[in-house]
């Protein structure tokens, strides 16, 4: 199989998602003649490229907010870095130090990625980060850098406001996000028009500097990017879920798997397709997702409507005293109609509010028609 060149976009915590990604696409035999990425897409990079992916998930397992930061305090809220209960302590690190001191990040990054072992990989690795002094982003690779400098350039690429901006060359630094999040342009000026991209912004797109003609892109990101959470949110269970949506998503987007919001062998997809329909399935799958349905699990069809009838009967049976609740507002409308009436039309507005549509008609339609055939057997 021909290699690719892979892209890994920024977006902190989020980059769990990459690692993930990474399983499925070690267990596709799939190989890289270069990656370039941006803040923590820099480092997973040096991580994919140095290959030792056991050593990448011990270190993302291990990951927390203390262990990167040194503070005088204790966080208030000690899983989300920038959450708003802990502004006014990385205000004062600001004031008084410059911003957070970020040494056990980069002690712990040094631990992990071994220089070494990057170069002699063979793999030309790109970064990018954004010089403030001259306002010119940097785009460097690795066979560019002095020896031994491959660790503060991987600071560089991820240097956040707030964060303390210490720097070999004495000049600031901000996140190679806020140039391009995707540095497709680096490997192209290389000759390589072959992507993989691994997207965990938040912003759909895929970067904004890069003339995407003529290329191959296999374009991997959530369904929903607010799945993935905060970019300073660095909770165990939120990592797990991370790498296993990034491993899911992968495989589908290689043909392995299928489904919009959830995830089925396709053999069953087509199943489920050739049955209800293309339309009424994907109303299925978004009303599956509002219902709470387990999102992270491979479905067989049956699997899938059994899980689906279930969450629906729970969800009627929720809202049936709401339902009374809804008829009694109704009778104490009609009572006060002739007051409404006379009350200004903003007034009645308020009161009376939007007449509710019933959402998701085919998708209940196709359950209740699941409901029958478990009923009678066909």
């Amino acid at each position: 199989m021909r290699p690719y060149g892979l892209i890994l976009a920024g977006g902190g915590a989020k980059g769990a998602y990459q690692i993930g990604a990474w399983r499925a696409l070690r267990e596709l035999g799939i190989t890289f003649e270069a990656i370039a990425g941006v803040s923590i897409g820099a480092i997973n990079g040096a991580l994919i490229a140095q290959g030792d992916y056991d050593r990448a998930v011990e270190l993302w397992s291990s990951v927390e907010v203390k262990s990167g930061i040194q503070m005088d305090t204790e966080l208030r809220e000690p899983e989300n870095l920038f959450s708003f209960s802990n502004l006014p302590q990385i205000f004062r690190e600001v004031v008084r130090n410059g911003g957070v001191d970020v040494t056990p990040a980069r002690n712990l990054i040094a631990e992990y990625v071994d220089e070494e072992k990057v170069r002699a990989s063979g793999i030309p690795l790109g970064l990018v980060t954004f010089q403030l002094s001259s306002m010119k982003p940097v785009e460097v690779f690795l066979d560019e850098m002095q020896e031994g400098l491959l660790v503060d350039y991987l600071m560089l690429s991820a240097r956040f406001p707030g964060l303390h901006n210490q720097s070999p060359d004495g000049a600031k630094y901000l996140d190679g996000g806020v140039y391009d999040n995707a540095p497709i342009g680096m490997l192209r000026d290389r000759g390589i028009n072959r992507f993989i991209v691994l997207d965990i912004s938040s912003m759909k797109g895929v970067g904004h500097k890069a003339e995407f003609s003529c290329a191959e892109f296999v374009y991997i990101r959530p369904n929903d990017p607010k799945e993935l959470g905060e970019a300073f949110e660095f909770d165990k269970s939120m990592t797990e879920m991370r790498m296993e949506m990034g491993y899911l998503d992968t495989k589908k987007a290689f043909g392995l798997l299928s489904g919009n919001r959830y995830y089925f062998r396709p053999k069953e997809y087509k199943l489920m397709q050739a049955k209800y329909g293309y339309r009424v399935c994907a109303e299925l799958e978004e009303f599956a997702e509002e219902c709470g349905l387990e999102r992270l699990t491979v479905y067989t069809s049956r699997q899938f409507m059994r899980a689906l009838l279930a969450a629906y009967d729970a969800q009627t049976k929720e809202k049936e005293p709401e339902g009374e609740l809804e008829e009694f507002t109704r009778s104490i409308l009609k009572a006060a109609q002739p007051l409404l009436e006379k009350a200004p039309e903003e007034l009645v507005r308020k009161f009376r509010g939007k007449k509710r549509k019933k959402p998701y008609a085919d998708a209940i339609a196709a359950i209740e028609s699941f409901r029958q055939s478990r009923t009678f057997g066909s």
